[in-house]
């Protein structure tokens, strides 16, 4: 009989340890279940963007990579210098010091969006939007060349006081919104507003 016990409680272990083990691998395969779920959640509410730029010096033009978005391709050399987080603008600066900064990005990213917006009324809220901003700087703004029915708004904001002097090409095309800028020492105001506009129709 005491053989029999021991068997028993012998047994009686053994069953706990497996039904320990059994649970111990369903409590991995939940854990790593729910693991993949948060990252797959979290990879759907966030674009992971790819940047680059580089100069192909056969066809004399410069490159900015901004994955998934798409390039924004301009005609010679230009150097990037900074980025701002703000307006998630690129700059960059050419051999006569001549300064541009480009970016596009959904439209939905601004806080002025609405879902039937055309284009032609999405482009007026972005100028309106940021043109406010540079007024409480004490910028002046006027409207240069007012294109929405073409998706694009050329304007400008400018202080002699403070030495400000940009030219803003703000457009809107397949969803997405750009935001151009140029300032010059070199330049004429005329060639800054082609340089804007050819590259909107361009890219």
């Amino acid at each position: 009989m005491p053989c029999l016990r021991q068997a028993a409680k012998t047994l009686a272990v053994s069953v706990k340890d497996d039904n320990r083990k059994i649970m111990n691998r369903q409590l991995i395969k939940i854990t790593f279940g729910l693991l993949i779920v948060a990252l797959t959640s979290c990879k759907t509410t966030q674009t992971s963007m790819i940047i680059a730029d580089s100069y192909d010096e056969k066809k004399n033009q410069t490159t900015l990579t901004l994955l998934p978005y798409g390039n924004i391709v301009f005609p010679d050399k230009w150097t990037k210098t900074s980025y701002s987080q703000v307006s998630r603008q690129h700059f960059f600066t050419n051999n006569d010091s001549t300064t541009i900064a480009v970016t596009k990005n959904p439209r939905n990213k601004y806080p002025f969006f609405k879902p039937d917006q055309t284009d032609s009324e999405f482009v007026t809220d972005f100028v309106k939007w940021d043109a406010e901003y540079w007024e409480k700087q004490g910028l002046t703004i006027t409207t240069v060349d007012n294109q929405s029915e073409k998706g694009y708004i050329l304007w400008q904001a400018k202080s002699d006081e403070k030495n400000v002097n940009t030219i803003f090409l703000f457009g809107s095309k397949n969803g997405l919104a750009y935001n151009f800028s140029g300032t010059s020492k070199k330049w004429t105001e005329s060639k800054i507003k082609d340089f804007l506009v050819q590259l909107f129709n361009d890219n």
